[in-house]
């Protein structure tokens, strides 16, 4: 991580909060997710997903994994990765 002043992010992405077109993202992501037989569509994974496309370079870390990869295979990012732990 690099270093940032104190309460000023360095990152566009992060220094500007989500607008309508954001949420509507989100929601689609939620939407047309191929979600596995037993899981269920999940708001926090969606916005997860969409918070590290728009970030870019991210890598997410989760101990159910399987929402937020749907979610991305709907948003397409080139640079996200999901690690189970």
């Amino acid at each position: 991580m690099r270093e940032a002043k104190a309460g000023r992010p360095e990152c566009l992405a992060c220094a500007t909060g989500p607008d309508l077109v954001d949420w509507r993202r989100a929601g689609t992501a939620l939407g047309c997710a191929t979600l596995p037989a037993k899981k269920r569509p999940d708001a926090v994974d969606a916005w997860v997903a969409f918070a590290a496309a728009r970030h870019g370079g991210a890598v997410v870390f989760s101990t159910v994994p399987e929402g937020i990869r749907a979610s991305l295979s709907v948003l397409a990012p080139v640079d996200v990765h999901v690690v189970a732990v």
